[in-house]
């Protein structure tokens, strides 16, 4: 290991959130894995490195200032992950340089690669961007910095010459992700994680000694409202399953984790790998619960029964819509009837399926809606998490409406819903739709006596329907 001599400190900090938009709290639910993979690279070579996770710790911005100071940090690196907290990232940059002016300030993310030269021209607290994944292109950089070397020569940087952005190539992903070391988890020890409300819906989740992961990076598939294959180049990179269980026993036996959420892109996209990793689960006498997500089109019985024995409480589905048209026009390449067989296998397997289903294609109509609905009805799904649609920088869709001059060049940092840009649908019409699905469907007698038994049978509090909203 490099011994950093202590000539480099680095504060990495996921921004506190003061926008709280719609999905902002869905997507705090566990660690910031990524500052912590670019954490545990830092550690591993010697680097001295503090996390700050300015969501779970429940601060505001002007806590920043103090703890800033405090660190006393060379370099700060800062998550900006979604369109929804650009500002706070933002916000959190400023109060970077009035508080440590002599730090470099690196921003990166989901979204801030794809606005990289955007926000190196705009925002002149920003010194650095990292565009793509992080690990090796931040400790390269933060290299860079500490020995006063050229940046130009790193891959995946974006910085400022006259002005002027300047980008010095995409880097190529990490083949091997085995290879990165587990995330710095003890940096965030302190930190509370697993309350998970659904956005708009009468559901939450109530989880304890709670932890995330990610066993995969990237999708191939290219839905056209999400960003996830732009990032990814459209591929999709796997850790073996060996070093996935080896990271659940270390969480479970070292940290005393009892739930863990993956949060890949797509967790079920290979049958085979799911219960490989299962059968390690099994084999290493692993107890642990934990919940996924992914797409419906890869279900198959043997699968839900290998995830159900590992301990899989939860799949979260990308379901979408009811209507085949829907899904069509979001290009989701899957079929209606796939997902009521997908649900209904996870269900016979014994676990609970929540559908994350979405309101506003411009195609849609109510004999569309409708459809969602009777989908609803007749899957039983265990909850939904009901949404509009987004348009987001990085999506097809986004670059439709761009041609179109719905969204013009000033729009890049713009967080917008379909209703905005679009006339097919009123704001006051989709938040109808988005009410009415919750209200049918957490208002069913059947779901209430559903919940109750499910609690009494399990004594678990992984799922606690909350009524507050129903009325």
């Amino acid at each position: 290991m490099e011994v950093n001599n202590g000539l480099t400190r680095v504060l990495l900090i996921n921004p506190p959130i003061e926008t709280q938009m719609e999905g902002v709290i869905i997507a705090s639910v566990c660690e910031p894995l990524g500052l912590l993979y670019i954490a545990s690279v830092l550690e591993q070579h010697g680097v001295e490195v503090e996390v700050i996770d300015g969501v779970a710790e429940g601060l505001r911005h002007e806590d920043l200032q103090c703890r800033m100071i405090e660190s006393g940090p060379d370099v700060v690196g800062i998550g900006c992950m979604m369109t929804e907290t650009f500002s706070d990232a933002m916000e959190t940059a400023n109060t970077a340089k009035s508080a440590v002016p002599e730090a470099k300030v690196v921003i990166g993310g989901h979204y801030a690669s794809f606005v990289a030269d955007k926000i190196i021209e705009t925002f002149p607290d920003v010194d650095y961007v990292v565009v793509g994944e992080g690990e090796y292109t931040f400790f390269d950089l933060v290299r860079s910095i500490e020995n006063k070397h050229d940046a130009g020569e790193i891959k995946g940087i974006a910085f400022r010459h006259d002005g002027k952005a300047v980008f010095t190539g995409a880097r190529k992903p990490i083949q091997n992700l085995d290879i990165i070391p587990f995330p710095a988890k003890h940096l965030v020890a302190n930190a509370c994680y697993g309350n998970l409300s659904l956005g708009g819906s009468s559901y939450y989740i109530s989880l304890k000694n709670f932890s995330g992961m990610i066993t995969s990076r990237g999708c191939p598939f290219r839905c056209i409202f999400c960003s996830c294959t732009a990032f990814s180049g459209n591929t999709v990179r796997y850790r073996s399953p060996e070093n996935v269980v080896s990271e659940i026993e270390h969480l479970v036996n070292d940290d005393g984790i009892e739930q863990i959420f993956i949060a890949d892109d797509n967790f079920l996209m290979f049958p085979r790998r799911v219960m490989e990793i299962c059968r390690l689960i099994k084999e290493r006498k692993i107890d642990v619960d934990w919940l996924c997500e992914g797409r419906v089109d890869t279900a198959s019985e043997k699968m839900y029964n290998s995830m159900a024995d590992a301990g899989c409480r939860i799949i979260f589905f990308g379901i979408e819509s009811g209507s085949q048209r829907v899904l069509d026009y979001y290009r989701k390449k899957t079929t209606v009837e796939k997902g009521e067989q997908a649900i209904a296998m996870a269900q016979r397997a014994g676990i609970d399926v929540i559908g994350s289903m979405m309101v506003g294609a411009p195609v849609e109509t109510e004999e569309d809606f409708q459809k969602t609905l009777d989908f609803i009805d007749r899957t039983d799904m265990d909850a939904i998490n009901m949404n509009t649609l987004k348009v987001l920088p990085g999506t097809e869709l986004w670059r439709q409406f761009e041609a179109s001059g719905a969204i013009k060049p000033e729009d890049w940092n713009k967080y917008f819903e379909i209703s905005n840009i679009c006339d097919a649908h009123s704001k006051e019409k989709l938040d109808e739709w988005v009410k009415m699905a919750n209200h049918r469907f957490f208002g069913r007698p059947k779901y209430l006596v559903k919940e109750l038994w499910r609690t009494i049978k399990r004594r678990r509090d992984m799922i606690i329907p909350m009524l507050k909203n129903l009325l």
